[in-house]
């Protein structure tokens, strides 16, 4: 095995030489960095990692924090985050939390105990005192991926969550749907509270008047959809259109419309958030709001590596969302449509 001597003995340098460029290339010249990195690849030397991290003080580790590491959307995220984090030379270390504070808290300790350089959460359901500190100030390298929070100081990366919303209902409208139910997320969530006060809005723009028992909260996940999908389609004045504010709870209501013979989109019209994958070899193709989740990962990830090189980060970065028409939705029977003037 090559030894730092073996380097050095082939770069005409000290050993010493050989280990500052190495582990500390900016204190030596470039002519003098590249002489020893030739030598080092000749010779097949590796320097340990882990010795030179621990003298650095850092992990070259990475915390991401999931909510749910069963859900697509996250793992998308997850896949842009993991490419630029293997460009510059960082290990991520995975954490489900599953929705539970004990087990949040715990992948926040890792950076306490100097295991992980800087963390990036996929949750905006965080503690502030995991986050900031007496004085307001934020007291650990993080980025929010994906969601954000309404009143602390974290960088974050996201899609404008009101106007999505407002997009997706706005084509249902102006093909003549007013009977518009949704199946959001927890309102305690920014993300979600967001969501529905666009959808709200578009609704009152449209002078249609609101109804209570059309706005129903859950995990979004596939069986939450089936189960609410089902709630809504059981009621006496019926829905014609269903936003989902994932895809998963519109497969979920496609999957109940099938076994109660409502024909999509004929009869319903229903539409998801995310486009995942799935969303386009699903039957009938799913209508949704294109979120570009592996730039997500990538963005935040560039954000991490500002604080951790002691630049100044983009406090927020909002990324460009997209409807996408399938065929899941299509205008209401023509006695069900509202009359629009134009």
């Amino acid at each position: 095995m090559a030894t730092v001597k073996d380097v050095a003995k082939l770069a005409g340098v000290s050993t010493a030489t050989v280990s500052r460029a190495l582990a500390n290339p900016e204190v030596v010249s470039p002519t003098t960095r590249k002489k020893v990195e030739k030598a080092a690849s000749e010779v097949g030397y590796s320097p340990n990692g882990l010795a030179r991290s621990l003298r650095k003080s850092e992990s070259k580790t990475i915390a991401v924090v999931l909510p749910n590491i069963d859900s697509t959307f996250f793992s998308d995220v997850v896949h842009g985050i993991e490419a630029l984090a293997h460009k510059y030379g960082y290990k991520l270390l995975i954490g489900d939390a599953g929705n539970e504070s004990s087990r949040l808290r715990s992948y926040f300790e890792l950076f306490e105990s100097k295991q992980v350089d800087g963390i990036l959460s996929l949750s905006s359901d965080v503690p502030e005192s995991m986050i900031v500190n007496s004085a307001g100030e934020v007291k650990l390298p993080i980025v929010i991926a994906g969601e954000y929070f309404s009143d602390i100081p974290v960088p974050t990366v996201h899609i404008d969550n009101h106007y999505s919303a407002k997009k997706g209902v706005e084509y249902l409208i102006m093909m003549g749907h007013y009977k518009i139910a949704c199946i959001t997320g927890k309102r305690s969530n920014a993300t979600y509270n967001a969501r529905v006060n666009g959808h709200n809005e578009i609704m009152k723009k449209w002078k249609i008047p609101p109804m209570d028992n059309y706005i129903l909260e859950c995990d979004l996940s596939y069986i939450a959809g089936y189960n609410l999908g089902k709630q809504l389609l059981s009621l006496a004045n019926k829905p014609s259109a269903i936003v989902c504010h994932s895809d998963e709870a519109a497969i979920g209501v496609l999957k109940i419309a099938r076994e109660m013979n409502i024909p999509v989109p004929s009869e319903l019209s229903v539409i998801g958030f995310d486009n995942l994958a799935l969303s386009e070899y699903c039957v009938p193709e799913l209508t949704t709001i294109h979120q570009p989740r592996q730039l997500i990962g990538e963005t935040s990830m560039k954000l991490l590596l500002d604080i951790l090189e002691g630049r100044k980060p983009n406090p927020e970065m909002t990324l460009p969302t997209q409807l996408i028409v399938r065929e899941s939705s299509c205008p209401p029977p023509v006695d069900q449509r509202l009359q629009i003037d134009l």
